[in-house]
Order: C-alpha cells, then structure tokens, then sequence
C-alpha cells in the first residue's frame, strides 16, 4: 500500500501510539479549520481538541503550515482515490451524458455543501500561500479531478450539438466548477436569490451545462443512481 503523502510534512514516528496521535492531530486539524476557518485554527486549538499538548504538536509537525499541508494532502487525496473508483467508466456503462451531467454536478454540489468550512479554509490556505512549488502540487490535485469528470464526460461527446464537443464540454465543466465553488463556498445574498435549495441549484446549474453542449435535459424524476458515487 503506497504512503500517504500527507506524511511527508510530518516528522517521523517511532511508535505506534505516536501514529495514533498523528491521526488525532489530523482529525482535529480538519474539524478546526471546517467550524474556525484558517484564522481560528490556531496550534493551541488543535491541540486542545486532539486532547494534547501544544509541544506534542510541534514533536509532530515542524510548524502550523506543515500540519496544514498534510491536511489539505490527506483531504484532496482521499477526494481523488474516490474519484478514481467513482469515475470508472465502466460504471456508468448504459448510462447518457445527460444522466451522467445530472450525477456529478448534483454530487459536486452535495459535497461543497456537506464539506463547506473545510474546502473554504483549505482552498483558501492554498490560494494564499507563499511556496509555489506547494502551490503547482494544489493545482494538479485539483487538476486531476477535473480531468477524471472530463473524460468521463467527454466519452458521450456524441450526444453534443456543439461543433467542438470536447472544447465545449471542458469549458461548461470549467463554468459549473467555478460557479458551484462560489455559490457554496461564499454563501451570501447573491446565493439566496439564485436558488433557495441545493436541488435547485443543482438542477439549473445541469439544465445550463446541458443548453450550453445542445443536449436535451434529464426528464424530472430520472435522477442516476450514481449521483453519491460522483462525490
């Protein structure tokens, strides 16, 4: 079984009980940063709600910012391992772009939502931090993502109207992206007028991919089944 690569900002452990306390750092890391956001998630913080000392922290991790590369690793990259059983094509076998459209972008909005103060804080730690070369390593975890939903996507470019079907699906994809980031992410009055539930938002944000390519919509009531799957 390959590494976590979130344990390259720790220092190492030597004893069992120290690798149970590095997963109660982590956890507690990741609880803090989802309810306090990056400013509230300071050492002292986490470690009162790991039930350790401050100094155990520091046994463990260099400095706060190690601690937080290896949360945003252990997050993203458990996001991508699923990703990766999630969008085998061969699950989605028999399935149309329109049913396929429906699962991800439900599912995309689903996890923003149940996951909101985490990926907020993370996103933001990463889009502000100093070291580009940590910078680079962020952008093609999230890279990779979208690229395992565009391939995906991109095997019923058939079922496009638009003449360039994969340029039009990698751009509608791109739109949806980030306009599910900022609707979920930075919630505020623009979102409450948009759309007054997930579902809707979920089902506008589909019916425009779809209008964008030139394919026709999923018929009310004909949610996939693989929606949970695409998170």
């Amino acid at each position: 079984m390959p590494r976590d690569p979130s344990l390259r900002y720790a220092l190492p452990v030597r004893q069992s009980r120290s690798g149970e306390t590095l997963e109660r750092l982590l956890v507690a890391a990741e609880a803090v940063l989802a309810e306090d956001g990056l400013d509230g998630a300071t050492v002292p913080v986490i470690a009162r709600r790991a039930g350790v000392s401050v100094g155990i922290v520091y046994r463990r991790f260099p400095d706060k910012d190690a601690l937080f590369r290896a949360v945003y690793e252990r997050f993203f990259g458990s996001s991508r391992e699923k990703n990766r059983g999630g969008l085998d094509p061969s699950r989605w076998e028999g399935q149309s772009l329109s049913q396929i459209a429906t699962a991800l972008i439900t599912g995309m909005v689903e996890g923003y939502r149940e996951k909101r103060g985490l990926i907020r804080a993370l996103v933001r730690y990463a889009d502000t931090h100093p070291d580009p070369g940590f910078r680079r390593r962020a952008d093609r975890l999230n890279a990779e993502a979208f690229g395992a939903m565009m391939a995906l996507l991109a095997s019923r470019k058939s079922e496009v109207i638009h003449p360039e079907p994969e340029a039009a699906i990698e751009f509608a994809l791109l739109l949806v992206a980030h306009a599910v980031r900022g609707f979920v992410l930075n919630e505020g009055p623009a979102k409450a007028r948009f759309a007054g539930s997930d579902a809707r938002m979920a089902r506008e944000m589909v019916r425009a991919f779809l209008a964008y390519l030139g394919s026709p919509p999923l018929p009310r009531g004909r949610r996939s089944s693989k929606t949970r799957a695409a998170r």
